[in-house]
């Protein structure tokens, strides 16, 4: 069973610390190069996932905290008037086969966090569609 708590501004997950937003993260040093036209380094750029980079400069042009989720397909979304963290956004290609086990399981991690679940699919343009994935119980 995987441990995951939210300590103030860090994120500890099985007793490893997957981020501090004390320190600027690679996406933010993206999202900063990019709004400055600055040249990116060459092993960012080959290194990076840019669906990922894709969703996340989308969600802060939305105005939304979006922080390094605990994957490389993951974001968390913060809350900007009370700081809690109140979202996890998958990130999909839209030619990527995604398994029903894989949805499964971010929705019951989502969920064991405390947070919403969002499905975000990136096409080859670079946009994004968002959909809202939640589980019901149908009774018989």
């Amino acid at each position: 069973m995987k441990t995951i708590t939210f300590m103030g501004n860090i994120l500890i997950f099985d007793n490893v610390t997957i981020m501090s937003e004390k320190s600027e993260s690679t996406l933010d040093k993206i999202y900063t190069a990019l709004s400055s036209s600055k040249q990116l380094p060459s092993e960012i750029i080959y290194l990076v996932n840019w669906d990922k980079v894709d969703v996340f400069v989308d969600l802060k042009q939305r105005g939304r905290i979006t922080i390094d989720g605990i994957d490389e397909q993951s974001l968390i979304i913060k809350d900007k008037e009370n700081g809690k963290y109140t979202a996890m956004v998958l990130i999909v290609d839209e030619n990527e086969k995604v398994s029903f086990k894989k949805i499964l399981d971010k929705l019951h991690q989502s969920k064991s966090m405390n947070l919403e679940l969002y499905l975000s699919i990136v096409d080859k343009y670079g946009d994004v569609t968002y959909y809202t994935l939640s589980e019901i119980k149908m009774s018989k």
